[in-house]
């Protein structure tokens, strides 16, 4: 098949009855006339010189200062645009660019505005992002494709949708494209309902694995989507988070189809506090997230997106981009760290392959079924991990922890893990 017969041109046959059912509240609709001559009497906005801040000014760690005026204070504080600060999302447009360079993103010289239309921001983060869109694409009965070891919080979305997960085996490489072709490839709808549409992986860092996906999977499984007419959400917290650079290539970055939605966030380089994240996709299927946002939550904290756009302003795309880099080999000392510690105290006791991004260990605890118990019991001795199970959709045990490294002490490290070793040397001995 031709890659122009590849391209997706229509996008209702991957939504869902509800999604299709989906229409902009006409208030909402209205608020397009606020930025022009018309007298607007149609909204319920409050009168801002009711407000009692001013302006403000934020001191960064470098020194710098950086001001929010009365005017644009004013602004801030006022509801805020459902797509997201028009401002915000050019300059995202053009970090998107400089990151990705996304095939389907028009050239430079089309207007900023419709660049930008191929962003749209979330108020919580990649978490927002990837629920909006689960809960526009499955219907009950239906199966996410999903790696057997991932983020917990996807099931938290797709189980009361009535929704399974349809598993798919990792490695130290991530995803394995050759798995993901079997379970396409045999899929029986008699017995397991409609082939899956929507394919959730987390490419980079992965949660709770660490793992980067290889460039050649990310091809391959790029190339089982198009085959099998898959949508992606390509779920990327960890991205700028990467120990090694250059940076590898995103599966957006290869979307010639217009078939992956990415999500981003700002939570793990600027502030997990701000709750601000933004999903990249073609415009078709972000303007029906706009809609659904516009008749449930509305646009997210106008003044979190004036705060968060001062800072990039000030940075400026190079200048996040190497803070990006500082970040990474934070974390990646982190692990190593983190890796020595266990080593000296685990050894024979736990495996673990060293992470490739992110912020954790995922340790396969020797000689046990099902760690929960022993999770149970360092608690009592002072210290919490993430039972594995919680990330494993298909398992009801798991031998494996999820230890977080990213903000733990040398010595918390040390303590964590020798209790760790106890409790183990004793279950051995019984």
């Amino acid at each position: 098949m031709s890659e122009a017969n590849h391209r997706i041109s229509n996008y209702e046959n991957y939504f869902n009855k509800a999604a299709k059912r989906t229409r902009a509240p006409v208030l909402r609709s209205l608020q397009k006339y606020m930025a022009t001559d018309l007298v607007y009497l149609a909204g319920g906005i409050p009168n801002s010189d009711t407000f009692p801040i001013a302006a403000a000014q934020l001191r960064l760690k470098d020194g710098q200062t950086v001001h929010i005026d009365e005017a644009d204070m004013k602004v801030a504080l006022q509801y805020g645009a459902t797509r997201g600060k028009l401002q915000l999302r050019e300059w995202l447009t053009e970090l998107q660019r400089r990151l990705h360079d996304p095939p389907t993103l028009p050239p430079p010289g089309v207007s900023p505005s419709a660049n930008s239309d191929m962003i749209t921001i979330t108020a919580n983060g990649c978490t927002e992002a990837f629920s909006k869109i689960l809960g526009m694409v499955l219907e009950e009965g239906d199966s996410l494709l999903a790696e057997e070891s991932t983020y917990p919080s996807v099931f938290n979305v797709t189980e009361p949708l009535g929704c399974k997960p349809a598993i798919v085996k990792n490695d130290a490489d991530g995803l394995i494209p050759s798995d993901l072709s079997n379970v396409l490839c045999s899929w029986n709808e008699a017995a397991s309902g409609p082939r899956p549409k929507l394919l959730y992986c987390v490419p980079n860092g992965a949660n709770p694995t660490g793992a980067n996906l290889s460039l050649e999977r990310r091809k391959e499984i790029y190339a089982l989507a198009r085959k099998y007419d898959l949508l992606i959400i390509e779920d990327d917290p960890y991205h700028m988070i990467q120990y090694s650079r250059p940076l590898l290539p995103s599966l957006l970055s290869m979307d010639v189809d217009g078939r992956v939605l990415r999500c981003d966030t700002v939570s793990k380089i600027m502030s997990a506090g701000a709750r601000l994240g933004y999903v990249s996709g073609p415009k078709q299927f972000l303007d029906r997230i706009v809609d659904l946002k516009e008749g449930v939550s509305g646009g997210g904290s106008a003044l979190v997106e004036t705060i968060m756009l001062k800072v990039f302003q000030n940075m400026g795309h190079d200048g996040y981009i190497e803070h990006g880099c500082r970040v990474a080999n934070f974390y990646h000392q982190r692990s190593q760290l983190a890796s020595r510690t266990a080593e000296k105290h685990l050894k024979g006791l736990a495996e673990w392959s060293a992470p490739q991004a992110g912020m954790f260990l995922w340790m396969k605890l020797l000689g046990v079924e099902d760690s929960r118990h022993v999770c149970q019991k360092l608690i009592q001795k002072g210290a919490v991990v993430v039972q594995g199970h919680i990330f494993c959709p298909a398992s009801v045990n798991s031998p494996y922890i999820r230890v977080s490294f990213s903000y733990a002490s040398e010595a918390d490290l040390n303590k964590t893990f020798s209790w760790l070793a106890e409790i183990l040397k004793e279950q051995s001995e019984q």
